[in-house]
């Protein structure tokens, strides 16, 4: 789409935005499908300024994120006017792809709660059986090429399947994971009758520029039994075998254990879990880097992620932590951490923060990953390692909002095809009005 004056339409988004606008920061939530904390939209309207790449815009965007019942709606259009020209950004608008990205996601039910559940649209961290192979992966780590994919899930007493597409436009990662209960009717088996077998199938089919014949893919089978199960308490262990075709293989075992809704005050769920990887291989190969790592064109020699596991020229050994949940139905956290035995740059890292209602009229939200972290000193360093997004809110009165957003992700060079990082600050008055529709 060529760029278009200001004018009517600037005009008209101004009247809309202050009527229908809806907060998205739950967009960034990965675990709402899994800790529950509220299903009620927001209408919001808001207008205010973003600093893009050195550039200014007037910012006007109409946002969603409504719940009824099982079904969720995701509404992202993003209307920035250059403060020079007074033009549409072109790179929000350049492929007729872009309009259909206007439908953030379309949702049905809750990720392992519900028995059908369908995500139609941005992926913001998906994950298949523990996330040896794919986790928290997000087809959305460039904003000005974000993917519409889909989430496919069924659940039964015998078993159920997961499953993922990360792009409709050229078919890119296609995978999927089916279990079985095999003792379920084994009533005097106690723990064994929940005893689950699972196995993983993840193809990608491009190499980040177009499709290809020289697929990557991924293989895995895992074990989990459930273990102590009463009142809020729970905890599972499990085992995961992983292959990546043509390349090595890996293991891990791991504990999970969470307190679930304790006394009304808190659900927190934790994971440890120690890894065992060979040759050639790579835990969590599908991540939140993926989008970017996947094929790199900027460098002196355009370079792959599977270039990475060419360099593993040794087995390894390492842990990964994980907590999330929410406090007081008010904070919201989230934290993953995983490290190789022995090498100082392994680390990786994804925290994320919100306060999920106003705290003496301030409200804030922060997403954070970061890939190679050194030591304690460099895991808040903001460089082309780092994927960022933070946001401080001020309530002026029951439905008035003044935010800040600051964003930190990656684009691509149009000319030189070189990777480089995007900054953008985008403050904002917003209008407020919570909804009430009685959702599960």
């Amino acid at each position: 789409m060529r760029c278009k004056r200001i004018h009517f339409l600037a005009t008209l988004t101004i009247f809309l935005s202050l009527v229908l606008f809806v907060n998205a920061a739950d967009a960034q939530w990965s675990w709402n499908n899994r800790v529950r904390v509220s299903d009620d939209g927001v209408f919001m309207g808001g207008a205010g300024m973003a600093f893009i790449d050195g550039e200014t815009f007037v910012a006007l965007n109409i946002r969603t994120e409504l719940a009824l019942g099982n079904w969720g709606v995701g509404i992202d259009l993003p209307l920035r006017f250059n403060t020079n020209s007074g033009e549409l950004r072109t790179q929000d608008w350049n492929s007729t792809y872009d309009y259909f990205r206007v439908l953030r996601y379309i949702r049905y039910g809750k990720k392992r709660r519900s028995p059908v559940y369908a995500r139609l649209g941005t992926l913001d961290a998906s994950r298949l059986g523990h996330g040896f192979i794919l986790n928290y992966y997000t087809n959305e780590a460039s904003y000005d090429d974000r993917k519409i994919g889909m989430e496919f899930d069924l659940k039964f007493t015998a078993g159920g399947m997961e499953s993922i597409t990360s792009n409709f436009e050229d078919v890119e990662i296609v995978g999927s994971r089916f279990y079985v209960l095999p003792l379920r009717n084994m009533a005097n088996l106690w723990l064994l009758k929940k005893l689950t077998f699972g196995t993983t199938l993840i193809t990608d089919r491009a190499d980040g520029v177009s499709a290809t014949s020289n697929n990557l893919t991924i293989a895995g089978l895992d074990v989990e039994l459930p273990l102590l199960q009463f009142g809020p308490f729970y905890s599972l262990l499990y085992a995961d075998h992983a292959k990546i075709f043509d390349y090595g293989s890996g293991q891990a075992v791991g504990l999970e254990f969470i307190l679930w809704k304790l006394g009304g005050l808190m659900t927190i769920q934790t994971k440890l879990e120690r890894r065992f990887l060979g040759k050639e291989f790579l835990p969590s190969y599908f991540d939140p880097f993926y989008e970017v790592q996947r094929f790199q064109q900027g460098t002196p020699v355009p370079s792959r992620k599977t270039d990475l596991l060419a360099l593993r020229t040794s087995a390894e050994k390492g842990v990964y932590g994980e907590l999330f949940g929410h406090v007081l139905n008010t904070v919201k956290l989230l934290g993953t951490f995983e490290h190789i035995d022995g090498q100082p740059n392994s680390g990786r890292i994804h925290l994320a923060a919100m306060l999920s209602k106003p705290i003496a009229r301030f409200s804030a939200r922060a997403v954070y990953d970061k890939t190679q972290v050194k030591d304690a000193g460099d895991v808040f360093s903001l460089d082309e390692r780092s994927i960022l997004r933070a946001g401080l809110g001020y309530q002026l009165n029951s439905y008035f909002f003044l935010f800040t957003d600051y964003i930190w992700t990656f684009e691509v060079d149009d000319v030189t095809g070189d990777l480089k990082t995007q900054r953008r600050i985008e403050p904002q008055l917003s209008f407020v009005m919570p909804l009430n529709f009685g959702g599960n």
